[in-house]
């Protein structure tokens, strides 16, 4: 056999090419193997096969190995006596089968394949607690932010754990996260862990695994560092090496060339404590040659200078909207009856005299009075369910809630080129508003063209004809004010840009334009070139104030008096006569003047006279139109003008004598019409930056005033020198501005840009809560028509176009108890209002207090600076004292 295996093993057919390497243990070992070992070794077989069986360990020993085997299995020995490197060409070392003891001389036959290996079964990890294995596409992986080409390196990424839950929520079913909603949506962690699968641990084709629950991802976290820190304990510490870098540091270290040099610095006792003062001083003073290389200079354009800003900083808390609703479960007691229960009269008479009857008809007669009243007062027939379809609407849905344009009016015959400078609407009439237009020039072209005559219209608008006005008002001026009679509408007084007054009389108009309304609906064949035709109605003036008794400046505002409110010519009080006959005109010369309608006189005719010249002096006598009453507004600084813009006339109803004005300085000034002109102003407030644009009275408040200046708005209360409210600065100018007549909280404000604000203080008092865009152009009045539903207002703007907007049903509907509500509120702002007032004081009181210790501790400081303060005879005395220890101490050291 062993001469079988040295046969095969010579072969040079089957001998390999390179045989492999001795193993480690071999190469480790100092002595050569002996030949039987190496017979030994050469005898085992490499591989199993059924049809060679293991020998018997009883057989006779082996033969000798062969010449060839045995020099094979020698190992030669190097000088030095240290083994070196031999061929191991064993039949084991080569791979080669061995032929069993039965095969020798026999027919040599196919060799069986060999039997592979038993299959190794691989049983699957299981999850730990909270952790589970899920397959990611790479959609799905970037779409939360995991890239899987970069998670092959590194082992843990953090997802947020919302990105999760949207692509559950987003995806459906086809979310890979879908499986596992029920284990990650108690997940409390903002983040997922997930770890990246390359053994297929779990044999599902998994590649990524996700820590659920906040203890398997810390039990992950935990088990990664005790491992780096065993791997970090077998390296052991890192030894330094010296790259040469101890030179550099050692070159660069500083040495000591000399020894230090000691000094000792002293000064005078008295010199301690000393006040001492920093002045800024220029550094070309302090230049020396000697210690300073670059010689300074001044820079003639540097100028020093501090930037000063005001700065506003309001703190307020967060304010959410939130509601919630409750059914409420409660007890009541129910009664039923079926059949009445009759009295005999004795019992009758006896309940009815009874004490307790008494008793309980005392308790309940106020009780049914006051629903006997309620139901007078209030309209048994009114359809509740009719209003229900008014608070059906949507948030966001325009239609119902936006400000909408119902219809313009513009006329390029007597419009163009021009504004609307006033705005009202007729009483007693409807689809009736009048606009005053108004040459938009500035004074300095004005000037140019001053003494050329003029014409300005007042324009008469209705519903039924958009395009041609019914009526138009001539004036000798442009109108900047204009009012229409509350008791007889066809009077309309006007307020001019020269300072007069002007009323004109529709009566003879209106009877023109209701004839010519009258036979165009007769005619119902009459073609609509000839409806259109027909030009407005030319109304002149009635009256006309004359221009020595007139204002100097602008009429900028103009009222119409209540009906209880008469004046005598001395200005006092007089009986009410039951008409509206008394208007009030202002301006900013500082005067308001008191007219009466009815005050027109009738000239002197004499009989001589011609028809003609009869005419002309009636005619004569409407431009003699002179005022019942004068007040000159004085001011309470004799070097200061007063120049009224606006009047409120609130007070005047019901025997008051007040009234309010604003001013073109932002002073809303409180004065009384009984009063001497020159003590008649009560009061002066300040608070707006600039001329007050509008100035107007609550309609369900008489003592809450609105005031527009040109940045801000702000509410009044009578007998309060402060606004109780101040609205925010606004981007832009602020024009113009009116309360709303059916909305207690509700103010709507125009601006320069063509936009309204509409304010809801019950809803935001710091922020609009609605913007409207009306025109591109700057808004100058606006002015409500006086009824519930539909409500319109109507906006005038710069380029002469009247625009009627129409109020949604969530602005001109009242909320409920708005109105108690809206009380409470300027109860509230008047009483922080006083609470601020008297912090102030406070405030002042305190600043007075801590100025009045700092004088103290100033001067207790001066008191200990002199104090320690030491003359030349205590220095002195102390020099010598010091030289007595020197002395003495000296001495006994020695």
């Amino acid at each position: 056999m062993a001469s079988i295996a040295s046969e095969d093993a010579s072969s040079p057919a089957e001998k390999p090419s390179a045989p492999p390497p001795p193993p480690p243990e071999a190469a480790a070992e100092t002595q050569p193997p002996s030949p039987e070992a190496v017979a030994d070794a050469s005898a085992t077989p490499t591989s199993v096969s059924d049809a060679a069986p293991a020998p018997s360990t009883d057989a006779a020993p082996a033969p000798a190995p062969a010449p060839a085997a045995a020099a094979a299995a020698e190992t030669p020995v190097g000088e030095g006596g240290t083994p070196t490197m031999t061929r191991d060409l064993s039949l084991s070392a080569l791979d080669i089968p061995i032929p069993s003891v039965s095969s020798i001389g026999k027919k040599k036959g196919p060799t069986p394949p060999p039997t592979p290996p038993p299959e190794i079964v691989k049983e699957p990890a299981k999850h730990p607690p909270g952790v589970f294995s899920l397959f990611l596409s790479s959609e799905t992986a970037l779409s939360i932010g995991l890239d899987k080409d970069d998670a092959k390196h590194e082992s843990l990424h953090s997802v947020s754990a919302q990105k999760v839950f949207d692509d559950i929520k987003n995806r459906g079913a086809a979310s890979e996260f879908r499986p596992l909603k029920g284990q990650l949506q108690n997940y409390w962690e903002p983040n997922f862990t997930f770890r990246y699968i390359t053994d297929d641990r779990y044999l599902n084709n998994d590649n990524f695994e996700i820590y659920a629950t906040y203890d398997s991802r810390e039990k992950l976290l935990a088990d990664i560092a005790e491992a780096i820190a065993i791997k970090e304990e077998l390296e052991g510490p890192r030894v330094w090496k010296n790259l040469g870098s101890d030179i550099e540091v050692d070159r660069e270290c500083v040495k000591a060339s000399r020894p230090p040099i000691q000094m000792r610095a002293s000064r005078r006792r008295d010199e301690f404590y000393q006040k001492f003062t920093l002045k800024d001083r220029d550094a070309l003073e302090t230049w020396s040659s000697s210690q300073m290389e670059c010689r300074p200079f001044k820079d003639p354009s540097f100028d020093k200078f501090f930037a000063e800003q005001d700065v506003a900083i309001s703190a307020i808390s967060i304010v959410a909207d939130k509601g919630s609703q409750t059914i409420q479960q409660r007890a009541r007691n129910n009664l039923a009856q079926y059949e009445f229960r009759q009295f005999d009269p004795e019992t009758k008479t006896k309940v009815m005299g009874s004490l307790d009857m008494g008793s309980f008809l005392k308790f309940s007669k106020p009780l049914y009075v006051d629903a006997l009243q309620q139901n007078e007062v209030m309209d048994l027939y009114e359809d509740d369910f009719a209003t229900f379809a008014d608070e059906d609407y949507q948030l966001g849905d325009k239609t119902t809630t936006a400000i909408t344009e119902y219809q313009s009016f513009s006329d390029i015959t007597y419009g163009r080129s021009k504004m609307v400078s006033a705005v009202d609407w007729m009483p007693g009439r409807n689809g009736i508003v009048a606009a005053a237009i108004s040459d938009s020039k500035s004074f300095d072209e004005r000037m140019q063209i001053a003494g050329k005559p003029s014409d300005s219209y007042v324009l008469v608008w209705s519903f039924l004809d958009p395009i041609h006005p019914q009526m138009a008002l001539e004036s000798p001026s442009d109108v900047f004010s204009m009012r229409f009679n509350p008791v007889r509408p066809m009077l309309v007084a006007g307020g001019c840009y020269n300072g007069q007054v002007i009323l004109w009389d529709l009566t003879t108009a209106q009877e023109t334009v209701d004839r010519r309304h009258k036979r165009q609906l007769e005619d119902k064949s009459e073609s609509s070139s000839k409806k259109t035709s027909e030009k407005a109605v030319l109304v002149l003036m009635s009256l006309l104030s004359s221009a020595k008794h007139s204002h100097s400046s602008i009429v900028s505002d103009i009222h119409w008096l209540p009906e209880d409110f008469q004046m005598s010519v001395k200005g006092q009080m007089v009986g009410n006569r039951g008409l509206t006959n008394f208007l009030a005109s202002v301006s900013a010369d500082g005067k308001v003047i008191f007219w009466d309608v009815t005050s027109k006189g009738e000239p002197e005719l004499s009989p001589e006279w011609s028809d003609e010249r009869r005419a002309a002096a009636m005619e004569g006598e409407k431009y003699k139109w002179n005022p019942v009453v004068e007040i000159t507004l004085a001011s309470l600084d004799p070097v200061k003008q007063v120049g009224p813009l606006k009047m409120a006339i609130h007070g005047l109803a019901a025997g008051g004598t007040q009234f309010y004005c604003s001013t073109e300085f932002g002073e809303i000034l409180n004065a009384d019409v009984t009063s001497p002109s020159g003590n008649n102003i009560k009061s002066i407030a300040v608070c707006h930056h600039g001329p007050v644009r509008a100035l107007l009275a609550s309609p369900f408040f008489k003592t809450v005033l609105l005031s527009i200046g040109i940045w801000t708005f702000a509410l009044w209360k009578d007998n309060v020198k402060e606004p109780i409210f101040l609205s925010r600065c606004a981007e832009g100018y602020l024009t113009t501005g009116c309360w709303s007549p059916t909305r207690p909280a509700v103010i709507y404000i125009g601006l320069i840009d063509g936009t309204i604000e509409v304010w809801d203080l019950l809803d935001h008092s710091h922020q609009p809560s609605m913007i409207a865009t009306v025109c591109s152009c700057q808004l100058t009045v606006m002015e409500f028509w006086r009824i519930s539903s539909p409500q319109f207002l109507a906006v005038g703007d710069i380029q002469g176009i009247l625009h009627i907007l129409e109020i949604p049903r969530s602005l001109r509907r009242t909320s409920y108890k708005e109105k108690v509500a809206m009380g409470n509120f300027f109860a509230r702002q008047q009483a922080w209002v006083v609470d601020v007032k008297n912090r102030s004081k406070e405030r002042e009181r305190q600043i007075e207090k801590a100025q009045a210790q700092k004088e103290i501790l100033k001067g207790r400081e001066e008191q200990f600076f002199k104090l320690c303060t030491w003359t030349e005879e205590m220095e002195a005395d102390y020099q010598k004292y010091e030289n007595e220890c020197r002395t003495k101490f000296g001495a006994k050291a020695a």
